[in-house]
C-alpha cells in the first residue's frame, strides 16, 4: 500500500475536471509523508514516480514546494494537457512558495506544453524555479547554465538511486506504467465474471424473495435496510480484523445490491472513515467484481478511501469508473470535484456519529 512521501504531501495526476474523460485527473493528498531528503533535480525527478504511483512517460509533472518540501504534485498528458487557467487555480490553492516543472519525452512534445505552462504561472505571480525535462535515460535543467555540470546533452539520470531505495523502504510503489496502476481497480473477467454474474442473479432473488414475503412495501424497504446494514458491518469488521480476508461470491454480489440504498451505503462510507486499511481492501475487491449496475458505489467508496490515504491517481480512476456507470451519481461527482481541485484529505470533514446517531453528513471543511 503506498502512502505519501518525502517532506511530500501529495501524489497526483491530472486533467479535464471530468474524470470520464480523463482519468488521470488528480489533486493533492497527504497527512505525514516520509522524509526523503532531496538533493538536487536528480532526486526529484528520482522521486517523482514514487509520488504518482508509476514511472510517467509523454507527462507534464508539476511539482509545488511549500518551504522547501513538496506540498503538491500533479501529471498531465502532453498531447492532452489541462487548460493553463485550470493549473494556475489548482496551484493557487496549495499555498505554495515555488514550481518545478519537470517535461517526460524529447524536446519538441515537452517544451510547447511547458513554455504555456510558464507563462500562465508567470502571469499568476507563482515563481517557476526550474523546469526539468528527461528522456532517454538523460536530464536537463534549465536553471543550471554550467557546461561542466549541465552539458548540452544532457546528464544520465542516476540508477539505482538512493532516493528510489528509501522512497521503497518508506512503503511506496513505482509501478512501470499507469496501465499497471489501473489494474489494481480493473474488473475481474472470464471465469471468476461468470461466476460473479451469477452470484448477482442470486442476490436479485434474494431481494425479490424478501418482497415478495413482507407484509407491506414499507415492510420489505425496512428489512432490506436492516439485512444491508449488517452486512456492510460485518464485512468491514472481518476486513478490519484481516485486510487480507476476501468475501464469497455471494457476499460480494449482495454488498453490492443492498449499497445502492443510500443509507447503507452511507454507513459503509462512515466506516471507512475509521479504516482506511480495510475499507481500501474491502471496496476495492466489491469494485472489481460486482457487475455494472452495482459499481457506483463501491467503486466511490474506493476512490474516498484512496484520497484519504493520499493516492490521488487511483482514487480518481476508481471514481471515474462509477461516473462512467452513472454520470449523476452524486458521491462520485462530490469526491471527483475534490481531487480534480487539489483539495487535501485533511479539507474532508468527518463524521462525528454512526448512521444511528444525529450527526453532520460527511462533507467538505470550509
Amino acid at each position: 500500500m503506498r502512502r505519501p512521501v518525502a517532506g511530500v504531501a501529495t501524489r497526483p495526476d491530472a486533467g479535464p475536471h471530468d474524470p470520464r474523460t480523463h482519468p488521470d485527473a488528480v489533486p493533492p493528498a497527504a497527512p505525514h509523508p516520509p522524509a526523503i531528503r532531496l538533493n538536487g533535480p536528480a532526486d526529484l525527478l528520482a522521486v517523482i514516480p514514487y509520488l504518482l504511483g508509476f514511472h510517467p512517460a509523454d507527462s507534464l509533472v508539476v511539482v509545488g514546494l511549500q518551504d522547501g518540501r513538496i506540498g503538491f504534485c500533479f501529471r498531465a498528458d502532453l498531447a492532452d494537457p489541462p487548460a493553463t487557467e485550470r493549473i494556475v487555480a489548482m496551484l493557487a490553492a496549495q499555498s505554495l512558495t515555488g514550481v518545478i516543472l519537470a517535461g517526460y519525452g524529447p524536446a519538441e512534445r515537452v517544451e510547447p506544453v511547458g513554455d504555456a505552462v510558464a507563462r500562465a504561472l508567470a502571469d499568476a505571480g507563482q515563481p517557476v524555479l526550474d523546469r526539468l525535462r528527461t528522456h532517454g535515460g538523460r536530464f536537463w535543467s534549465a536553471a543550471c547554465h554550467r557546461a561542466d555540470c549541465c552539458p548540452p546533452g544532457g546528464r544520465p539520470v542516476p540508477a539505482p538511486s538512493r532516493v528510489a531505495a528509501e522512497a521503497t523502504l518508506a512503503g511506496l510503489v513505482a509501478l512501470p506504467t499507469r496501465d499497471e496502476l489501473a489494474g489494481q481497480i480493473a474488473p475481474i473477467t472470464g471465469p471468476d465474471r461468470v461466476a460473479m454474474e451469477r452470484a448477482t442473479h442470486r442476490a436479485e432473488l434474494r431481494v425479490q424473495s424478501l418482497l415478495d414475503g413482507a407484509p407491506s412495501p414499507a415492510a420489505a424497504a425496512e428489512r432490506m435496510l436492516t439485512d444491508g446494514l449488517a452486512a456492510v458491518r460485518d464485512a468491514a469488521r472481518r476486513y478490519r480484523a484481516d485486510p487480507a480476508a476476501r468475501l464469497t461470491d455471494d457476499e460480494a454480489a449482495w454488498l453490492g445490491v443492498v449499497l445502492a440504498a443510500t443509507q447503507v451505503r452511507d454507513e459503509a462510507w462512515l466506516l471507512a472513515e475509521r479504516d482506511l486499511a480495510g475499507a481500501r481492501a474491502l471496496w476495492t475487491d466489491v469494485m472489481r467484481r460486482v457487475t455494472d449496475e452495482y459499481l457506483p458505489a463501491p467503486a466511490a467508496l474506493t476512490g474516498f478511501v484512496c484520497w484519504q490515504q493520499g493516492d490521488g491517481a487511483v482514487g480518481m480512476m476508481a471514481l471515474g469508473r462509477a461516473l462512467a456507470v452513472d454520470p449523476s451519481y452524486s458521491m462520485a461527482l462530490l469526491l471527483s470535484q475534490a481531487l480534480a481541485g487539489g483539495l487535501p484529505p485533511a479539507a474532508w470533514r468527518p463524521t462525528a456519529a454512526g448512521s444511528s446517531g444525529a450527526a453532520d453528513e460527511p462533507g467538505l471543511g470550509s
